[in-house]
């Protein structure tokens, strides 16, 4: 049996530079995958436009910034990506009743992507079926941040697990080639009460990670032999 991974990309309110540098990391690669959208931008549909799929990861926590109640929350969100198929939910808020709420007013969203174990070795896709309503969770196993404590980017042995990995990064730490999570900390503190989608380039490249991270990690993932599948697919 071949051995098979996902990528995906929480964008988190990224700016247009960061993840423009994710698209042409893909681009010479040769790789698709899976962006997940919190906000109105250009690079939607580029990422569209280059092949990639383009979800949504609405906000359902406090002071949310997409809406007020759950109907508006996703009904905001698919503004910003009206094909979109599949969610994964920012900070993976998640409940029985709230994922019934979602998919019993939204019958074009078919998949969830909000359930999570950091390294777990059965990365697996299951049915929800509940009350006439139905539709297909996966379970992804790897995410850039959940690494920050360990730091084992890079390492042979911790870049996939098990016959199928399904990988979550996010643009800022892949540009900044985060670490340990202080530079993203270093960065927002320097441009606090500016919102992360409108900083530039060049304020950004002052607090990238010069040692091994999360960039590196990812060209790690894409050197390597194992098949890289779509979302769809699996």
């Amino acid at each position: 049996m071949t051995n098979k991974y996902v990528l995906t990309f929480d964008i988190d309110w990224a700016p247009d530079f960061a993840i423009l540098h994710c698209l042409d990391i893909l681009d010479k690669a040769k790789i698709s995958a899976t962006f997940f959208t919190t906000h109105s931008t250009v690079m939607n549909e580029e990422i569209i436009r280059r092949g990639h799929i383009l979800g949504i990861h609405p906000n359902f926590l406090n002071n949310s910034s997409h809406g007020k109640n759950t109907y508006s929350i996703i009904k905001n969100c698919l503004s910003y990506a009206p094909n979109a198929w599949c969610i994964r939910t920012h900070a993976l808020v998640q409940s029985s009743p709230l994922l019934f709420e979602i998919f019993n007013n939204f019958s074009q969203l078919k998949l969830d992507v909000s359930l999570f174990m950091h390294r777990s070795k059965y990365s697996h896709k299951c049915s929800w079926d509940f009350n006439g309503v139905t539709f297909e969770r996966l379970l992804y196993n790897w995410e850039d941040d959940a690494e920050f404590s360990n730091q084992r980017f890079c390492n042979p042995n911790e870049l996939f697990f098990g016959d199928l990995t399904v990988l979550d990064f996010h643009p800022i730490h892949v540009f900044l080639n985060s670490s340990n999570g202080t530079e993203y900390k270093k960065l927002k503190d320097k441009i606090a009460g500016t919102a992360l989608q409108k900083i530039n380039n060049k304020t950004a490249e002052k607090f990238k990670n010069d040692g091994i991270g999360v960039r590196n990690h990812l060209d790690s993932i894409l050197a390597s032999n194992y098949t890289c599948v779509s979302l769809k697919s699996i």
